[in-house]
């Protein structure tokens, strides 16, 4: 595996490329990553950290931007590094499930209706045990998402790259700066 991290200035955000191989572990997430999820239940832990997973074996190579807001955990993953406009999916995790979003997903074929929403566009799917994981039908949306985005940049890099973001948490740089002193 292949790292490489860069500060990314006053954001407090940091870059880290690696090199995804089939069959990677979800102990491979970020040290900030599991920084934010230690005040949750060991079993949503687990749950995001798994989500995770299958989603970069699903659309890898892809950019990952980690941050908290407010009460939730945030994982954005793009095609290119305008995550926003480039989106492909985000995984939301909450204090008693974890939500994978598709912001696209009224373009996606889902034969077994496992999407949920009625907005205009966007849709998710809520994933609440670890069985939910190994469903092929989540897989397969996955893939139509990344289907969806521009394959331009994924030609530039490697076949697996990931590119993650995290931005810290202020609490969380706020406590390290207290502890140090």
């Amino acid at each position: 595996m292949v790292q490489r991290t860069v500060g990314m200035g006053s954001k407090g955000a940091k870059e880290r490329l690696t090199d995804w191989m089939a069959g990677s572990r979800p102990h491979n997430a970020p040290a900030e990553l599991i920084e934010f999820l230690a005040k949750h239940d060991p079993a949503i832990h687990s749950l995001a950290l798994g989500l995770r997973q299958v989603v970069l074996d699903a659309i890898a190579p892809c950019h990952e931007y980690i941050f908290r807001m407010r009460s939730k955990i945030v994982l954005l993953y793009g095609a290119t590094e305008r995550i926003m406009a480039d989106g492909i999916c985000q995984i939301a995790i909450l204090r008693h499930h974890v939500t994978l979003v598709f912001p696209d997903g009224i373009d996606l074929e889902d034969p077994t209706r496992m999407l949920r929403g009625a907005g205009k566009v966007m849709r998710h799917v809520r994933v609440t045990a670890s069985s939910d994981l190994a469903r092929p039908e989540l897989r397969s949306l996955l893939h139509q998402a990344r289907a969806l985005v521009s394959l331009a940049d994924q030609r530039r890099r490697g076949r697996r790259d990931v590119i993650t973001r995290v931005k810290a948490s202020e609490t969380l740089t706020s406590a390290r700066v207290r502890g140090r002193r």
